[in-house]
């Protein structure tokens, strides 16, 4: 499960930890899960910094890669940010072990139902041998 954040930080260093999930998802050693809800958040926030058409076509193609995952939206966890709790649902739908972000709302959770939250640097660090 991959926050919003992820893609805006792969896109503006395509050699961050976070173009590097990206990768992972497309060369399929990682699975990618989201709702309609994050789909549109990412395409929309895409738009609006006015990402490049090769960037935003690499990312239909992640998200292609993925799965959508049905969520009734009914989550109420992240009091600070409730506009967060969409990827936790949508976490636990998919039964996703990680949710990887650089959101500290998400972040001071560190854990939610048997799910870690963690960045991409270190999920960068599990996957290396």
């Amino acid at each position: 499960m991959l926050d919003t954040n992820l893609f805006v930080a792969a896109y503006w260093n395509r050699r961050s930890a976070s173009a590097k999930v990206l990768s992972e998802c497309l060369d399929g050693r990682l699975s990618l899960f989201y709702s309609e809800q994050i789909r549109k958040e990412i395409l929309l926030i895409l738009r609006n910094i006015r990402a490049k058409d090769e960037f935003r076509k690499r990312v239909d193609k992640v998200l292609a890669a993925g799965t959508e995952i049905g969520v009734p939206g009914f989550l109420a966890v992240v009091k600070d940010d409730p506009e967060d709790d969409k990827f936790l649902e949508c976490a636990l739908y998919a039964r996703a072990e990680y949710v990887v972000t650089s959101d500290d709302h998400l972040l001071r959770i560190k854990e939610f139902e048997g799910i870690r939250i963690i960045k991409p640097t270190d999920l960068q660090k599990l996957l290396t041998p």
